[in-house]
């Protein structure tokens, strides 16, 4: 079964929408403020992340974390109403296990702005139980626009495990917070509940799989997205190709006839879809422009603020705009520098970084606009 492409996943689209659609806006000299703004909270400040999944893309990267929440949430107050979306997750960190976390999402709604939380649930349980986390989650949500994602990758213990490169039973507490704010949620049309897996040797049985989406669909989560993982962030494209070649392109063709069973339409209660690999391409990864600053800027979990979410590390220093600052003179002065028409891409892909979904689909878009003028 084909089903049109979800809206949520037209990046070019959204950033056109955002910019009013006036293409003339982009590299022009003036302020614009992006559609969001990626904030990869410092984690607890002492560990990164409470997982250790081997297909993180942040796994080889540098990973320091700084304190900077109170600097975020006073930059927030003083962009209230200029700043559509903040996004929540990280390049290496987990956001739940940041003690300031509320406080950001709370802000958030107070900003006149949606939320997208990226996490891995582990913690969505306990919270619940401890704050009533997800109570209030849903009650500061305005709609579906605010979402929670949980990145679940298994659809048993064992393999949860397996892929998250733990020990202990997190995977019944995730089912068990899920269900709780689907019953929060009831019947309203508050708070988006989405649901990614990555599909590894260890999780894609086809008794596995088909368990994930009979449990999702119980829930009644809005969408269980299947893919293929990315490689890791920080090897060079060599390494990358070899990953392309024997994982993502031969995965790719059991996975797309294989999903044609279980695919079901946008507006089905619960969307169930694979999402393929070409959209992540390193083959495509070869424009001469970046306009992905004017869909993103991140405040990187180190306390610096970087071009993109999958920079966002110290281990890619050209790509770092400059300390995280509360002031907003300074902190236009960071947009408008991001904002280079002279910007090489292959800055970031001589040194293993690489564009996600988002920024591929934005510049290769991009390109063609170009190319045909």
């Amino acid at each position: 079964m084909v089903v049109e492409r979800p809206s949520g996943y037209k990046y070019f689209e959204i950033l056109k929408n955002h910019l009013d659609g006036d293409l003339n806006k982009i590299f022009n000299n003036k302020l614009i403020y992006p559609r969001q703004i990626e904030i990869h909270l410092p984690a607890d400040h002492k560990r990164t992340c409470n997982f250790h999944c081997p297909h993180c893309q942040g796994r080889i990267v540098k990973k320091p974390l700084y304190p900077f929440e109170q600097k975020a949430l006073n930059l927030m107050r003083k962009l209230s109403g200029k700043i559509p979306f903040y996004i929540f997750g990280g390049n290496y960190t987990e956001p739940l296990l940041n003690p300031y976390f509320m406080s950001f999402l709370s802000l958030s709604k107070q900003c006149k702005a949606h939320f997208g939380i990226h996490t891995n649930g582990s913690l969505l349980n306990l919270l619940e139980e401890k704050q009533g986390w997800l109570t209030e989650l849903h009650r500061i949500a305005e709609n579906k626009q605010d979402y929670l994602s949980l990145s679940l990758d298994a659809g048993l213990l064992s393999s949860h495990k397996k892929v998250k490169g733990i020990k202990v039973n997190y995977f019944d507490d995730i089912i068990k917070a899920m269900r709780k704010i689907a019953k929060i949620r009831g019947n309203s049309n508050k708070l988006g509940l989405r649901v990614c897996y990555l599909l590894t040797d260890d999780n894609s049985s086809k008794e596995e799989i088909e368990n994930i989406i009979n449990i999702m669909k119980d829930i009644g989560v809005d969408s269980l997205r299947f893919s293929i993982p990315y490689d890791l962030y920080g090897k060079q494209f060599t390494e990358v190709e070899k990953y392309r070649k024997n994982v993502e392109v031969e995965k790719d063709k059991k996975f797309k006839d294989f999903f044609n069973e279980y695919t079901t339409s946008p507006d089905s209660k619960t969307h169930i879809f694979y999402f393929s690999p070409f959209n992540q391409d390193i083959h495509r990864m070869n424009f001469k422009q970046c306009i992905y600053c004017y869909y993103q800027i991140t405040l990187g979990s180190d306390g610096n603020i970087y071009r993109c979410s999958s920079t966002a590390t110290p281990s890619f220093p050209a790509n770092i705009l400059g300390k995280m600052t509360d002031d907003l003179d300074e902190f236009n002065q960071l947009i408008l520098k991001n904002y280079n028409p002279n910007w090489n891409p292959q800055t970031c892909f001589n040194v293993g970084a690489r564009c996600n979904r988002m920024a591929l689909e934005i510049n290769k878009s991009w390109e063609k606009i170009c190319d045909e003028k």
